[in-house]
């Protein structure tokens, strides 16, 4: 059973084509959700880094090992607390039972 695309620009139904063979619109879903995703990286890439991460990035990739072994401390650290955090967040969130 073919599959048939009814072709938002110009109304004309067409078999299971990328493009509608009228006016060329494109029509395959596949294609247009890899066009977004393209688009969603490329402006994605184009957001300049924050302050932060700047921040962050020089203590992680420092030449003075004791800036490194303090990032990695505070980053282990934070990811404990976040572990617990959402230990508890799914206790509370459980029903009791």
């Amino acid at each position: 059973m073919a599959i048939e695309r009814k072709c938002p620009q110009c109304n004309t139904w067409n078999e299971d084509l990328d493009y509608c063979s009228n006016c060329n619109h494109l029509l395959s879903a596949k294609i247009i959700e890899e066009k977004r995703e393209e688009e969603r990286e490329t402006r994605r890439k184009a957001v300049p880094a924050t302050k932060l991460e700047v921040f962050l990035k020089s203590w992680k990739e420092s030449k003075y090992w004791i800036l490194r072994v303090i990032y990695k401390i505070l980053y282990t650290i934070a990811f404990i607390f976040i572990a617990i955090a959402s230990l508890f967040a799914y206790l509370a969130a459980t029903p009791n039972g």
